[in-house]
């Protein structure tokens, strides 16, 4: 940037990803980009079967020699657009991917697009790691600039723009053409909030992953678009959220000094079902199990609510279940476990869950607090003999600042991974767990192409 241009946030943001290097990157920045890499490629694994994954699976198109890139776990591959949009669609078609503040799921937009991309570039493991730590920071600094969801789902509209942050370092985007790479994201990014509980939510994963790798090839390319899309009137802010002020001092605040996956953190998500879930999961397994109550002991369960969003007292669907709170509670009571297996229509519609959900009640709690850092649903259980159990968990083990062990999510991600076999599992671990240093990220991708012959 010259002196005579002027210094928009836009710009500052752009300057940023562009010169960002993995030698900038602190070792405990980098050792959680791995990790969270490496358990995208698990759930999205887990995912690959699932309808919404299969759907998006089927529109993608042949791809030439020079715009080939993999779909994992299928033995398949697609154009870079089209593998991105396809592996991060089965990446949270099961709702188990990962967590952060303030409330999205950022390795599923971002990871397939970037590998997609260094795919084709034969980048190296380094490279790779840098331009995901920018995605991150790009995501994260939006999303935090605006308190509120206003209609939109946080995943589809921040996780364009870290999907085109992460495609563009990695094609090696300038300053000036990064800026025009996110103007060029602003008018392909979106998501409507009501789609939980069906396979549009996925999609918006798969959308801001092919919208990120499409955006950026059009900058690589010289397409224009505004290059101050965060900045003054006709902005992002303006057209996505004009009812609120935005904070946008927060996308270059501490810029390089402050990262975003390391503070507030990123989690990883332990059960396959809509974060804002797993407390009242937690704390109903805990009144259960502490006390050894079966499902004839329980008279009725009530869990506090903070709005009527996850009160879905019969959930239609395998999907819908997944954001109700009360199937939650009734898979304590019966199973004491919050497994993918769980989710499927003969258990939401078992003769079973049904008694247990009838004995469930929601009520609004206007106590409860709206912090998504300590949110949390009590549960209080009255049992026929007359007993009552309440109980509150504010930090669950996929929490952001959750001091989860490595044994819990690797054994996460061999249990996702179960389509490939265990030494290619073994050589995922390895390979991640070296990721700044592999030379040629296609030492993954090659391993991501394999299937298991059952």
């Amino acid at each position: 940037m010259t002196d005579t241009e002027p210094r928009t946030t836009t710009r500052v943001l752009a300057d940023y990803v562009a010169d960002l290097t993995v030698d900038a990157l602190p070792h405990e920045l980098v050792r959680k980009v791995a990790r969270q890499c490496l358990d995208l490629v698990g759930v999205a694994m887990a995912g690959v079967d699932e309808p919404a994954a299969a759907a998006v699976r089927r529109l993608a198109g042949p791809a030439a020699d020079g715009d080939r890139a993999t779909i994992w776990g299928t033995g398949t591959s697609a154009t870079r657009a089209d593998a991105a949009f396809a592996n991060a669609t089965a990446a949270h078609a099961l709702d188990y991917d990962d967590m952060w503040l303030p409330g999205a799921h950022p390795s599923a937009p971002i990871f397939p697009a970037a590998l997609a991309v260094a795919e084709l570039l034969g980048a190296s493991g380094g490279a790779l790691v840098t331009a995901q730590a920018a995605g991150y920071e790009v995501m994260g600094r939006l999303h935090s600039s605006v308190s509120g969801r206003f209609g939109w789902h946080p995943t589809g509209v921040f996780g364009t723009f870290g999907a085109v942050a992460a495609c563009g370092r990695l094609l090696g985007l300038p300053g000036d053409r990064m800026a025009e790479a996110f103007g060029i994201a602003s008018s392909m990014t979106g998501g409507i909030d009501g789609h939980s509980g069906t396979m549009t939510k996925p999609l918006h994963a798969g959308l801001a992953a092919h919208a990120g790798v499409r955006a950026a090839l059009l900058a690589a390319d010289g397409f224009t678009a505004s290059p101050a899309v965060f900045d003054g009137k006709r902005s992002f802010f303006e057209a996505f959220f004009a009812t609120t002020t935005p904070q946008a001092w927060r996308l270059t605040a501490d810029l390089g000094s402050s990262f975003y996956p390391l503070n507030p953190g990123i989690g990883i998500k332990m059960y396959p079902a809509g974060y804002y879930m797993h407390q009242t999961f937690e704390a109903t397994l805990g009144i259960v199990a502490d006390h050894e109550l079966s499902t004839e002991d329980i008279l009725s369960i009530r869990i506090g609510l903070t709005g009527g969003r996850f009160n879905r007292p019969y959930p239609h669907t395998s999907l819908d279940a997944k954001f109700s709170l009360q199937y939650m509670a009734a898979m304590a009571v019966l199973y004491r476990r919050l497994t993918p297996d769980l989710f499927d229509e003969s258990t939401v519609h078992s003769d079973a869950v049904r008694s247990v959900l009838s004995r469930i009640e929601g009520y609004v709690d206007p106590q409860l607090p709206a912090n998504p850092d300590i949110a949390h649903n009590p549960v209080t259980v009255d049992c026929v003999d007359g007993r009552r159990f309440t109980a509150s968990v504010t930090m669950p083990r996929s929490h952001w600042r959750y001091p989860l062990p490595r044994a819990d999510w690797l054994a996460k991600f061999r249990a996702n991974t179960t389509r490939l076999d265990p030494d290619t599992v073994a050589e995922l671990i390895d390979t991640f767990d070296h990721l700044a240093e592999l030379p040629d990220v296609r030492a993954i991708t090659a391993l991501l192409a394999r299937r298991s012959p059952a």
